[in-house]
């Protein structure tokens, strides 16, 4: 499968509040599920932290891990993000396919822009499933799979049949995807179930 990895030369640009445009924390926190006040949640690729800052500031007795790969977002997080410096706020150093959490450990899990970058979808989809509760959700926001103003190339966006069978085959259920909502991504949405 087509990936194509974020330039670290355009990290600005994750800080952006211009994407919230385009990516509206409200309409994602809803997605997330009804959770616990002192819910854990996993952001795998925080990038610098723009999306766990803005739900973390929406579950502040909550604690948001803002998994990376990259050395250099985990660095600019803990200089930059206030909600690291009172813990609400946790930067993480992961591999694509593992974030280093127990197995079963959050109320919701989510991926914004990510899974045109993942290299292994099915492994990374599996290891959301596995730090899940039972009953946790998932999130999933990518470039929808048809010409936009900006974005990744056609070959690298997933399909709506594509991202439904690989929710389906980690084990996912309530699996559901809207094209439409937002006008240049498609969203996802998915439940560990109990």
């Amino acid at each position: 499968m087509a990936h194509l990895k974020f330039n670290m030369e355009k990290l600005e640009r994750l800080n952006d509040p211009g994407r919230f445009d385009s990516l509206p924390p409200d309409v994602f926190w809803p997605a997330l599920g009804k959770l616990p006040a002192d819910a854990t949640i996993v952001e795998i690729g925080a990038g610098t932290g723009l999306f766990a800052a803005a739900f973390a500031a929406r579950a502040p007795e909550s604690t948001v891990y803002a998994a990376d790969t990259a050395d250099v977002m985990l660095e600019w997080m803990r200089a930059n993000r206030p909600e690291v410096t009172d813990g609400r706020m946790v930067p993480l150093k992961a591999d694509e396919t593992h974030v280093p959490l127990a197995s079963g450990v959050a109320d919701a899990v989510y991926m914004i822009n990510l899974h045109h970058e993942l290299v292994h979808p099915a492994a990374s989809y599996a290891e959301a499933f596995r730090l899940l509760k039972p009953g946790g959700h998932l999130l999933v926001v990518d470039w929808a799979p048809r010409e936009t103003p900006k974005g990744p190339p056609a070959e690298v966006r997933v399909s709506v049949d594509a991202l439904a069978l690989l929710l389906h085959e980690a084990g996912f259920a309530e699996v559901a995807i809207d094209d439409s909502t937002l006008e240049w991504h498609l969203m996802a949405t998915a439940v560990r179930p109990r």
